[in-house]
């Protein structure tokens, strides 16, 4: 599977599994509880979330709205872990 960021080892299959099987439903979810991305590198968890906003979206039926959104708002969220 496709590999989302250089410098953690989460892939694309894990946000598709965490929406469908783990009823997901923000990209907060996914990068700060599911694959713990935020705690691991905060920096890499803001790159990410654009591609797992998309990858969301797709699985979830919601448009590029939503994902503008919930990158702001993952965003906005992450930036307190930056050291």
């Amino acid at each position: 599977g496709e590999r989302l960021h250089e410098r953690l080892p989460i892939r694309a299959g894990q946000v598709t599994w965490a929406v469908r099987f783990e009823l997901a439903i923000s990209v907060d979810d996914v990068l700060a509880r599911r694959t713990r991305a935020l705690l691991l590198d905060a920096r890499a968890a803001i790159e990410m979330a654009p591609r797992v906003a998309s990858l969301m979206a797709d699985e979830l039926g919601r448009d590029r709205a939503w994902q503008e959104r919930e990158v702001l708002s993952f965003t906005e969220i992450a930036s307190h872990y930056h050291l």
